[in-house]
């Protein structure tokens, strides 16, 4: 591993946690830290908040408008759950200096996230021990492939991964892997049903054929990066919803919940932001940090150009839709079976935490991504719960009458969402994440979807911080 990784993970920690504003204002010129703006931002997810509170500190004034009844964006720990499980973002990665900086400086609690057996296999609905699936007769991967089990089977063909930067996915020399990643699993040997196995999980697009192989290439070096640093993966005591609410609860301004911005006016000296109720307010400048799904409802004066409207009709947002289930006894060890499954079905992974809640609970999880999503997204809160309980009891007979739905979540259909991130569709790579992070006059924007170096929670402070000097510099 190129040890640039978490060398530059370091120095950015430091950044933040030991300078903080300081740092930042040694990067702005002296024009831009004279006076007080007003700056309006519209999200209060973690680049929001992120944004809104370097803005403080550096002494401007903040507004901050959030269209949901509560704070985090796509982080939220379902708290009316025995156990607060995740409905979004549920890892700090160790290599995560911004994160672990901003639960530190609130007094958070980090705790090693529970690591228990790996996930078993489910292979057409058939349990497959791992060492035995190499002999199995589901297995028709080619001879020097067949002990890649299929949960792993795109990580092995992506062994010789050519990124050896955080940022390298985004250099032109690299489009050229900026292909649909079918295409290259194919021409390593793979067949139709073993292609099936990678799009049955796969998290970076929402059929195989719409994934980019640079795209996926940026993800496995993000994960080889984290994997470096050798400690365990992380999660907030109580829930990573903590962390964003502890952001918001230090700022001076309140965050305006239950107002969603509908429009942006600029004018000349500055942008007016009207809200669903109305109201007008006058601001030197904006930060958008919506997902483009929601922002693509935004009305903009002066419109937004040609390349930005392309860039929202093109990049997808993942689907994921999560059903969290609690288990009153591990009942998992009485079949002697994993608690955990990968499957090829279509209730994709079964995460089990192996220890019980607070409550005596244990927290089970049916996590399916992509285009699986879409028969049980049609179906009506009550009817989707019915049906993946049902086929979860089909899956694991043993289930039957030992597991109870808590709650559902389905990031595909959330208005203020669109999905759980974006997505790169192949060949657009190097235009589109340059277009989403480009200036529209006085607005600025941020949002996982703009980082460059990392993906998720880091990824959203890091836009912040970018966000934040483009506009002091413009607004200066």
């Amino acid at each position: 591993m190129n040890a640039s990784g978490p060398r530059l993970a370091w120095t950015r920690r430091r950044f933040l946690a030991l300078a903080g504003a300081t740092a930042m204002a040694g990067l702005l010129p002296k024009s831009a830290l004279a006076g007080t703006r007003r700056v309006i931002v519209i999200g209060a997810g973690l680049s929001g908040l992120a944004a809104a509170g370097l803005l403080e500190s550096l002494g401007h004034e903040v507004l901050v408008f959030e269209a949901r009844e509560r704070i985090g964006g796509r982080v939220w720990s379902l708290d009316t759950v025995p156990g607060s499980p995740e409905g979004g973002a549920n890892t700090i990665g160790p290599n995560y200096g911004r994160t672990i900086g901003t639960v530190r400086r609130h007094g958070l609690e980090l705790r090693a996230q529970p690591r228990g057996p790996g996930l078993g296999l489910l292979i057409d609905g058939q349990a497959i021990e791992r060492d035995a699936w190499a002999a199995s007769p589901l297995n028709t991967l080619p001879e020097t492939l067949r002990d890649a089990t299929p949960d792993r089977l795109a990580s092995v063909l992506m062994g010789d991964n050519p990124l050896r930067t955080s940022t390298q996915w985004l250099e032109p020399g690299m489009s050229e892997r900026d292909v649909p990643a079918g295409e290259f699993f194919r021409a390593q040997g793979l067949d139709e049903r073993a292609l099936q196995w990678i799009d049955a999980n796969n998290s970076y697009g929402n059929r195989l054929q719409d994934t980019s192989l640079l795209g996926l290439y940026a993800a496995n070096a993000g994960i080889l990066r984290a994997i470096a640093w050798r400690q365990p993966a992380l999660e907030t005591a109580g829930g990573n919803q903590r962390i964003p609410e502890a952001m918001a609860a230090a700022l001076k301004a309140q965050v305006q919940l239950g107002s969603r911005v509908e429009a942006i006016i600029q004018r000349a000296g500055g942008v007016q932001v009207i809200t669903d109720s109305g109201r007008r307010f006058d601001a030197d400048g904006a930060i958008c940090t919506l997902p483009l799904p929601a922002m693509a409802r935004l009305r903009f004066e002066p419109g937004l150009d040609a390349g930005w409207r392309g860039a929202m009709a093109r990049i997808e947002y993942h689907k994921v839709s999560q059903l969290h289930l609690l288990a009153a006894e591990p009942f998992w060890e009485e079949t002697g079976q994993p608690a955990s499954w990968w499957t090829n079905g279509p209730l994709g992974r079964i995460f089990t935490r192996t220890r019980p809640n607070a409550a005596g609970h244990y927290n089970m999880t049916v996590w399916i991504n992509g285009d699986a999503c879409d028969p049980f997204d049609a179906m009506s809160e009550a009817g989707a719960i019915e049906a993946i309980t049902a086929e979860l009891e089909r899956t694991l007979p043993g289930a039957r009458g030992q597991v109870e739905p808590a709650a559902l979540v389905r990031w595909a259909p959330d208005p203020d969402s669109g999905g759980a991130w974006a997505l790169w569709p192949p060949g657009g790579i190097h235009e589109l994440t340059a277009t989403v992070r480009r200036p529209h006059e006085r607005v600025f924007f941020a949002g996982e979807h703009t980082g460059q170096a990392y993906s998720g929670m880091e990824a959203a402070l890091e836009s912040a911080e970018r966000a934040v000097l483009e506009s002091l510099r413009r607004l200066a």
